[in-house]
């Protein structure tokens, strides 16, 4: 029994391994950079009002319309080093641009990784189709809970988290069908 036992941890634990990385080191509370404010307003009722405005890597600003202008926003943390992270960036390119008139948004946010500028050439040589920002402002806020990545959260246009966090890299297929059933709910 306890052969049986140690093989299916066994078997959990490199499942684990293989679909999401070691855990996502501790994130600071960073001051801003001087080209990006964010804020995250809220009051006690359902009136909540998201705004915040940042410089994405490749230099273009994002700003709350990312959510008030789509049912759904998946942000996916990732880093550079992250192997797992890395292998389902083509398949959330063909999420992005595939659901992208179907009132979706995809934001990558770097996490855990001082590389940026490697960040910028894979962002570049992959051709990413979304937007990559820091992990600052409304993302920070909500990076708490992450202890491994890739981790990515699902938000809907008020900027409310609307699923439970999902960790590891999944493919095209497991985005699309999840993604459904959110735009499903959202609608």
């Amino acid at each position: 029994m306890m052969k049986i036992a140690r093989m299916l941890f066994g078997i959990l634990a490199v499942a684990l391994m293989l679909t999401a990385c070691a855990p996502a080191p501790a994130m600071e509370e960073a001051t801003p950079a001087p080209e990006a404010t964010a804020a995250l307003e809220n009051t006690e009722e359902t009136s909540d009002t998201l705004a915040f405005s940042l410089t994405t890597l490749t230099g273009d600003t994002l700003d709350e319309t990312v959510f008030t202008g789509n049912k759904l926003v998946m942000v996916n943390y990732w880093a550079t080093w992250c192997g797992p992270c890395v292998s389902e960036i083509p398949d959330l390119i063909k999420i992005s641009d595939s659901y992208a008139d179907k009132g979706f948004a995809l934001i990558g946010v770097l996490t855990g990784d001082n590389d940026i500028s490697g960040a910028k050439a894979l962002i570049e040589a992959v051709g990413m189709s979304y937007p990559v920002v820091l992990p600052e402002g409304f993302f920070l806020d909500h990076a708490d809970g992450i202890y491994a990545i890739p981790t990515t959260l699902f938000f809907d246009a008020e900027g409310n988290q609307i699923n439970a966090a999902v960790v590891g890299a999944k493919s095209y297929d497991d985005w699309a069908g999840l993604i459904d059933l959110l735009l499903e709910r959202v609608s």
